[in-house]
């Protein structure tokens, strides 16, 4: 079974906490702080690889949690960052944001991509002694690491690609010309899922051939199921347009049964229609009175070649591997047309936080907000002065007062709440 699209959450790890701890020991006067730092959470990367050949595990494995960072520890003994969670994708998967932009298209072994990066360790009080603080009481925790909802889509490798009605010919032409044993049988939909074989010719010369379902008229509008799988040829090179010529008597059946495949290509996506294509007449053994040189001679000029064969005697298929190497030494220059990623150091300017009153009580939201109340100690006090600074430098307050905040008013700093206060003194406002 070939799973070719799924949806996966990715966790990375949370950075360790940083330790509050002052040196006490015998005969060391004024130890002063000591406390470490935590370590990075485990980011999560996945990596393209060529022994892996289908999303399925990820059905059964939908959710990728890396490990958190180990916390900080006294006498300045910083925890250890997390080794990254390594998660395997066959080559040729595209990593989607769920619901949003392509972030990653793993076409080559080897690629690896940073999933979700794990949060930084929080610093410990050691890292917050200056001059006119000699004894901070203050650490922070560990930043979140981050969490991503993705969907996975796989899309094969292939040189040649093969397309045409159900029964043209598709796989007993695979099973032939490569070692792949697809499953071959005389009703419609034998095929129902993807095949890759490689061609082996003279010379030390190869390509990868697939196989998708066949295609029948109105599968662009879900029928049928080679629709499905139609993803997979659009990285090809090469398509080899296969039409059985059993039971067709008349030139203009076989213009409407070539031309319904074509307008299919066309509706799932117009990048087919810049692929160049070989017409492959099939089941030549099973002809009798059909002139198909003639029929040959009329469609030459809209494809590369117009060629005949019979998969079951062998006939043309040598010339037809050869018509097919020839086309992708001439495509071989031309740039495969890739998804566009989105580009990842686009700037964008961010909105740092928003103030939002409802019912009375003010809340105050943001990636960045979400980040400092996660990392702040709220029941150190030190801790909770310096998270006041950060709303302050940010303009928190004062978009709070803006916005009408008054001393005793309710704030909700994504789960945290505080009150809103003025200072004594009246030069500046507070949460407490």
């Amino acid at each position: 079974m070939i799973v070719d699209e799924v949806k996966i959450t990715v966790e990375a790890g949370k950075g360790g906490d940083g330790c509050i701890s002052f040196r006490r020991e015998k005969y060391v006067p004024k130890g002063g702080p000591d406390g470490g730092n935590g370590g990075r959470g485990g980011d999560i990367v996945l990596e393209a690889r060529n022994d892996v050949s289908t999303l399925v595990d990820f059905i059964y494995r939908p959710l990728y949690q890396a490990k958190h960072g180990e916390h900080g520890r006294g006498k300045k003994q910083h925890g250890h960052a997390i080794e990254p969670m390594i998660v395997r994708v066959p080559v040729g998967t595209l990593v989607w944001e769920d619901g949003g932009d392509l972030l990653a298209d793993m076409n080559e072994e080897g690629m690896r991509f940073l999933a979700a990066r794990g949060g930084r360790g929080g610093r410990g009080n050691a890292t917050f002694v200056t001059s006119t603080q000699q004894a901070p009481r203050l650490a922070e925790k560990g930043e979140p690491g981050e969490s991503k909802n993705l969907r996975l889509e796989l899309r094969l490798l292939a040189d040649v690609g093969l397309v045409g009605f159900p029964n043209a010919g598709k796989s007993t032409l695979l099973s032939r010309c490569t070692k792949a044993r697809p499953k071959i049988a005389d009703y419609p939909f034998t095929t129902l899922e993807p095949q890759l074989g490689v061609v082996q010719l003279p010379g030390e010369r190869n390509f990868v051939m697939a196989d998708v379902p066949g295609l029948i008229e109105g599968a662009s509008l879900g029928k049928g199921l080679g629709i499905k799988f139609l993803r997979h040829l659009e990285r090809t090179r090469v398509l080899l347009h296969l039409v059985d010529l059993t039971g067709i008597t008349q030139f203009r059946d076989l213009q409407k049964r070539i031309q319904t495949i074509q307008a299919e290509l066309k509706n799932h996506s117009p990048k087919f229609l810049k692929i160049p294509q070989i017409l492959v007449f099939t089941k030549l053994d099973a002809l009798t009175e059909v002139d198909h040189l003639k029929w040959a001679a009329k469609l030459k000029d809209r494809y590369l070649a117009v060629m005949a064969i019979s998969a079951v005697t062998g006939k043309g298929l040598r010339e037809l591997l050869e018509a097919a190497w020839d086309a992708l030494k001439k495509a071989a220059d031309a740039p495969i047309e890739q998804p566009s990623v989105a580009p990842k150091n686009l700037y964008q300017a961010k909105v740092r936080f928003t103030v939002d009153k409802r019912d009375g009580i003010f809340y105050v939201e943001g990636a960045e907000i979400k980040k400092w109340v996660a990392m702040t100690r709220f029941e150190v006090r030190d801790s909770l002065e310096r998270f006041h600074k950060i709303l302050g430098k940010m303009g928190v307050l004062r978009e709070l007062k803006k916005q009408g905040a008054k001393e005793g008013d309710t704030v909700f700093l994504e789960d945290r709440e505080l009150i809103f206060d003025g200072d004594r003194k009246g030069n500046h406002e507070r949460l407490t």
